[in-house]
């Protein structure tokens, strides 16, 4: 699988559907991950900036969708998700990029993508 080229297509439609172009990505990494979620795993995972990542983490927060936790020990931007429709439809867009690749025969898959993105484990369940 050409992850850069995947990449590419994700960021392109991104920056359609949202304006920016991390945007997509990031939402579908964080609604990905089991809590806690920060910038410089997700910046790791997308292989962007942990500033970038931070900025997008910190719109969902804004959203409503990204909780902080507490941090008194700790200086790092700790969140953890809430429901909220933002987890399925990104989960929805990037999966649906990655199907419409494969059937113009691309060498893509879902499954590919996770396990390689998310370092061999599955997404997590989306919450309801």
């Amino acid at each position: 699988m050409d992850l850069e080229r995947l990449r590419f297509d994700l960021r392109a439609q991104s920056r359609v559907a949202f304006g920016r172009m991390h945007r997509l990505e990031v939402a579908a990494l964080a609604g990905a991950q089991a809590p806690p979620i920060w910038s410089r795993n997700i910046a790791r995972l997308a292989q962007i900036g942990e500033n970038q990542a931070s900025s997008e983490l910190a719109a969902f927060e804004m959203l409503g969708a990204l909780q902080r936790f507490p941090a008194e020990f700790d200086r790092r931007k700790i969140y953890q998700k809430t429901p909220h429709p933002l987890w399925p439809l990104t989960r929805q867009m990037l999966e649906g990029t990655i199907y419409q690749l494969s059937r113009e025969g691309e060498d893509v898959s879902i499954e590919e993508y996770w396990a390689q993105v998310l370092e061999r484990a599955a997404p997590e369940p989306l919450l309801d």
